[in-house]
């Protein structure tokens, strides 16, 4: 068993994170439901699911944990976010 797409939602926003079968990348996009002024409304990122350390994944996951709660969270609050992302990742 695998897991293709996975769809996480928040208060303030909704993430989709996908990788199609035999692909060596990973599609995030995120959609915040208001956007406040100077934010981007909806955001993708296409990264390489066998180069993309750990770091990377985890700046991510802050960025997505955030557009979908509507607050910056606590390391424990993206940790459940960067998870996700990791069973995306080789």
């Amino acid at each position: 068993m695998r897991t293709k797409r996975i769809e996480l939602e928040g208060p303030a926003g909704h993430v989709a994170i996908e990788r199609q079968r035999g692909g060596n990348t990973v599609r995030i996009d995120s959609i915040i439901a208001e956007p406040g002024k100077g934010e981007q409304a909806w955001k993708t990122w296409e990264i390489d699911a066998k180069g993309t350390d750990d770091t990377e994944l985890f700046w991510i996951a802050t960025e997505v944990q955030r557009r979908c709660d509507g607050v910056v969270g606590t390391n424990g609050d993206v940790d459940g976010y960067y998870r996700e992302l990791q069973r995306f990742i080789d």
